[in-house]
């Protein structure tokens, strides 16, 4: 099954000694993305789970999808102490989904591009160096903005809604972590409540996934995304 798979993702040898300090300067050499005025991507209908008090999301009309030949190129997040500024690509799919490149972050093989109307899920390694990835998010916020730049300059703006650690997968090939957080020991057996957030949804939304440790008995982290126009 790949979704169980996907989870393991970022999930062998990435913490390393010398990349605990998240407030290092990234290695990465994109150019930041700039606010835009306008958010070009749907928010979530009313009545659904809503940003946090302090965002100041307004509801605009349905916006029309993205044309195909639109992809992501870069995602970033500068609310200090998260300091993220990555490549986006689209993965082929297979191994490269179970255990990314470290090159960029990638949108995995069964997902969707931003600005879809649906969910778009994006992997990446939690590490800092050569190329700081996603451990910065161990520190994100809820309110945190997330910007991403598509192919043709257009650039979607979300903000962070959900944060949820000791997401489980257990994997026989791994070692178990020592004293795992109760999370982890209480929850569900197998991958399907992790494997849920992959799915497509019927609103906008950008789910980020790194892991926590060593190997996929860490747990991963979960973060969830949706579109603000301002």
């Amino acid at each position: 099954m790949v979704v169980p798979l996907v989870l393991a993702l970022v999930g062998v040898a990435l913490i390393i000694a010398g990349q605990l300090n998240l407030d290092a300067p990234p290695s990465s050499s994109l150019p930041p993305i700039p606010e835009p005025t306008v958010a070009a991507v749907t928010p979530r209908p009313t009545g659904a789970l809503s940003v946090p008090p302090t965002a100041t999301a307004t509801p605009r009309p349905t916006a029309t999808p993205l044309p195909a030949s639109v992809v992501a190129v870069q995602l970033e997040v500068d609310t200090k102490p998260v300091v993220v500024n990555v490549r986006v690509k689209k993965s082929p799919g297979g191994s490269n989904d179970d255990f990314p490149d470290e090159c960029c972050a990638f949108i995995i093989g069964s997902s969707s591009q931003p600005g879809r109307g649906t969910n778009s899920y994006i992997v990446a390694h939690a590490v800092l160096t050569p190329i700081r990835l996603f451990k910065p998010l161990w520190n994100a916020r809820l309110g945190d903005r997330l910007r991403i730049r598509m192919s043709n300059g257009l650039i979607l703006v979300y903000r962070i809604t959900e944060i949820h650690p000791n997401v489980s997968c257990p994997d026989d090939r791994y070692p178990p972590m020592p004293d795992p957080p109760l999370a982890l020991q209480y929850a569900p057996p197998g991958c399907a409540a992790g494997a849920r957030w992959t799915a497509p949804t019927t609103h906008e939304r950008v789910t980020l996934q790194t892991s926590q440790g060593f190997n996929r008995n860490y747990g991963e982290l979960i973060v969830v995304a949706e579109p603000v126009t301002s």
